[in-house]
């Protein structure tokens, strides 16, 4: 039990600040939700297409910076001075910003040719194209936060994240309905917000830097073999999170074709699971930091104690929030709204996150031992068989032959989250023999 005590201590001393800061993210994205759903059901349904396909985007450029804590993490295992590669890491996030701007700005174009209901794409493309210019400061803030993650220096980049939930809440408001002399400008005032916001994250962590971003550049410090490395580790990542991502976000552009209702009720859905996989999702990433760490350093030992101790938190914290959900469905929708259609639509759904939140649980934090150990490309293999070969078709299957509409969609989800926890074990079970066979 102590021991247990010691391990858990550890990664709660990383995770906690890391859950602060994922938490600040989702809020952000809370209270656009909150915000929109205040303002019309057109709003809240334009902003969910929109941020389906931004983060569709955004999200493998956002995987290959993942992969700067991998392999610094490791590198600081193996003994290496890893501060040299700060501004490379900055460098990337620039190039890879740039290139994902590009991609969006192309796509905002040809959004009236995607099937949307007609009185929607105008607010999609609106939101779309001030966006866009945001992913300069989230991916600068990115690469920035996984430099210092993987040297466990964890509080500044987090606080900072929670303390723009506030500013990103009250420029919601002026912005959408106005205030004094701030006219109400409805969806642009939502993206002017997330654009204002993400551009002072990035600026923030940025100051907080300056000192080694000064030195290095005028050192001209850059290093390529770093930066093929990030790459190679982080891509798999990227392509990973992005079939995740369309697995979720392939059911709002369907739902988008039939119904402004059901996106709408999909984005509150979304909005409640995200929050409370922020939790894992920090244990994940402190388990991903210390099984790199004595990966590195070749202890096997310590991997399977790290990796074995943040299991066992993110599955014990998953199962109370299921019987959360259970016992008090209605709670978490009434939140975000009191509109009778989406409540009936949504309740049923909010039941099976139950099942949902133990398998989000088991995948998330096995998926940090695999990072930990520098296995990304088998994470995109988990991936793509447990949400496309498996979990999507059956989605669909049940949303509309067995005519279950979105709660069809969520069973589809919610199975293909144990099938990629089991997929998870069995690589990591299989990794750690050959390691001990290569003693």
């Amino acid at each position: 039990m102590k021991a247990f005590a010691k391990y858990a201590g550890e990664l709660f001393a990383i995770a906690a600040p890391m859950f602060i800061g994922n938490l600040g993210h989702v809020l952000m994205g809370a209270t656009d939700v909150f915000v929109a759903a205040k303002h019309s059901v057109d709003t809240l349904a334009s902003i969910a297409i929109a941020n389906s396909v931004l983060f569709t985007v955004f999200i493998l450029g956002l995987g290959i910076l993942f992969g700067i804590s991998v392999a610094l993490s490791n590198y600081r295992g193996e003994r290496r001075f890893t501060k040299k590669y700060f501004l490379s890491g900055i460098f990337l996030s620039i190039i890879l910003a740039f290139f994902t701007w590009l991609i969006i700005l192309l796509i905002t174009f040809l959004i009236p040719f995607a099937g949307f209901k007609s009185n929607l794409v105008y607010g999609i493309q609106q939101y779309m194209f001030v966006t866009s210019f945001s992913i300069f400061g989230m991916f600068i803030y990115q690469g920035i936060k996984e430099f210092l993650q993987a040297h466990e220096i964890v509080h500044f980049p987090n606080f900072i994240s929670l303390i723009m939930v506030l500013i990103n809440l009250i420029l919601n408001f002026v912005f959408v309905f106005g205030f004094g002399p701030v006219p109400a400008m409805g969806i642009l005032g939502l993206s002017l917000s997330t654009l204002i916001v993400r551009t002072l994250l990035g600026l923030s962590l940025l100051l907080y830097t300056w000192k080694i971003v000064y030195k290095q550049t005028c050192e001209k410090v850059y290093s390529k073999d770093y930066v093929r490395s990030v790459i190679k580790i982080g891509l798999p990542i990227g392509i990973g999170l992005l079939f995740e991502f369309l697995g979720f976000n392939i059911i709002t552009m369907a739902l988008g074709r039939e119904s402004g209702l059901l996106v709408a009720t999909h984005n509150i859905l979304i909005t409640i699971i995200d929050a409370v996989f922020m939790f894992p999702l920090a244990i994940s990433s402190a388990i991903s930091i210390k099984v790199g760490f004595y990966n590195g350093a070749g202890d096997i030992k310590k991997i399977k104690k790290y990796g074995a101790t943040g299991v066992i938190i993110c599955t014990f914290f998953m199962l109370f929030c299921s019987v959360l959900f259970l016992v008090k469905p209605e709670i978490c929708i009434g939140i975000f709204t009191n509109d009778k259609q989406i409540i009936e639509i949504a309740l049923p759904i909010v039941t099976l996150f139950a099942l949902f939140e133990i398998g989000d649980g088991l995948q998330i934090s096995l998926g940090g031992i695999l990072k930990g150990l520098k296995m990304t490309k088998q994470t995109t293999i988990t991936a793509l068989s447990s949400y496309w070969l498996f979990g999507i078709p059956l989605g669909f299957f049940l949303a509309y032959a067995c005519k279950m509409s979105l709660q069809g969609f969520w069973i589809g989800l919610s199975l293909s989250l144990f099938l990629l926890a089991l997929i998870e074990y069995i690589l990591i079970k299989t990794r750690i023999l050959k390691m001990q066979k290569e003693i």
